[in-house]
């Protein structure tokens, strides 16, 4: 998985570890390797650290890198701009 294409806004990544450290069930959408939008319902269980990448750990399994996350309960990553129109809870 190509996880290194895109940093992360600090305040962004304190607002994931945040939601991973109190095991939230958030709304999530966030980018796949492929480039696919993917929006779910989740409940995180953890951050984790590996390679130089943090990724949050759903309770299904899922391992989301932080810089392929778009939005996280309805806010959206400075790293993504323009998607703030896109997003929705449609």
């Amino acid at each position: 998985m190509n996880t290194t294409s895109r940093t992360v806004a600090p305040a962004f990544a304190a607002l994931l570890h945040e939601a991973a450290t109190n095991k939230k069930f958030v709304r999530i959408e966030y980018k796949t390797d492929l480039e696919e939008f993917i929006r779910a319902d989740a409940l995180l269980k953890a951050s984790i650290s590996r390679d130089n990448t943090e990724f949050l750990l759903t309770a299904t399994g899922d391992e989301i890198p932080f810089n392929r996350v778009i939005s996280l309960d309805g806010q959206v990553s400075p790293d993504f701009p323009g998607f703030e129109n896109y997003s929705c809870a449609c």
